[in-house]
């Protein structure tokens, strides 16, 4: 209809009409024109692309979460119960953002390196979407069991991430950039497997998967973990020139809490493993769900 309109409008006002339909149907774009250089619009929490989603899925880890808990590891109890049930769904979440972000790397290498801050499409926002509405998820169904320093730890992670995807999704920038972020939960797949295989009692039952999935832990954490956060800290220095400060400090000071972070994490693995011998797997090892200090909510 715009095209058969264009005809019946008067030579000296063609010009502004061509530029009103070019700025309506442009219009989404110009907004976010320039927006690597401005501080993320908050509002767009409130905007349907973002809100919509968002609660959707939202909604959808709720029922995978009571789905979980009605219909799995009833031979269990307690706190066991509790992680087992919580690891599940953090497997769920890990598959499908690890596998995700990963074949869109693969199959998206010149976005990934080189389109890092512009390239945006909102089906691929949908991920980091998905990611925060998760985090939250989690981030309530600790505070529903555990009280603990664990908690605390994984507390500042979720909301960190959140922060980080929000700071892509919002702007409609450096989605690239929270895809290599989103790499890291390729190893928390077998991360979480691990843990789940540990309190289940299966790591004694399958001993030799067992070991498969702790060596492909460690290889994943390093590849997937340590060696993209050094090529997002580095990336981030190289183009430090093309995006507000409020970014950089995001890649700089984020990446290094994340660093730390995985750093910190890494060592307790091995230390659970068995690689920095006995007293590293007494003092440095993962141990939550054996020993809980700082645990101060009581199971039936």
């Amino acid at each position: 209809m715009k095209l058969i309109f264009i005809f019946f409008v008067p030579s000296e006002d063609k010009e502004v009409f061509y530029w009103s339909t070019w700025l309506n149907s442009t219009g989404q774009m110009d907004r976010y024109e320039g927006a690597e250089f401005r501080l993320p619009p908050l509002e767009g929490i409130w905007e349907p692309y973002f809100r919509i989603p968002f609660i959707s899925y939202f909604v959808l880890f709720q029922i995978a979460g009571y789905c979980i808990r009605t219909y799995s590891w009833k031979s269990y109890n307690g706190f066991k119960q509790y992680r087992l049930r919580n690891l599940t769904l953090c497997i769920i979440h890990s598959s499908i953002s690890g596998l995700w972000s990963f074949l869109f790397s693969i199959t998206h290498q010149q976005i990934m390196l080189e389109e890092t801050i512009h390239w945006y499409s909102p089906w691929a926002a949908q991920l980091p979407i998905l990611s925060m509405a998760y985090f939250i998820c989690d981030a309530m169904d600790m505070l529903r069991h555990e009280i603990s320093k664990w908690t605390i730890e994984l507390l500042f992670h979720h909301a960190a991430s959140v922060f980080v995807f929000a700071s892509a999704v919002l702007p409609r920038k450096f989605i690239p950039y929270a895809y290599w972020a989103l790499l890291m939960e390729m190893n928390s797949i077998f991360l979480h497997l691990r843990s789940l295989m540990q309190i289940s009692g299966y790591s004694a039952l399958k001993q030799s998967l067992f070991r498969i999935i702790q060596l492909t832990n460690i290889i994943t954490f390093i590849l997937f973990r340590f060696a993209v956060q050094i090529w997002q800290i580095n990336w981030a220095w190289i183009n430090r020139h093309r995006f507000h400060i409020f970014y950089s400090g995001i890649a700089f000071v984020g990446g290094t809490f994340f660093l730390i972070i995985n750093a910190i994490l890494f060592v307790r693995v091995l230390a659970s493993d068995g690689y920095l011998g006995e007293f590293g797997r007494k003092h440095m090892a993962i141990g939550r769900f054996v020993s809980l200090p700082f645990f101060i909510k009581k199971f039936n």
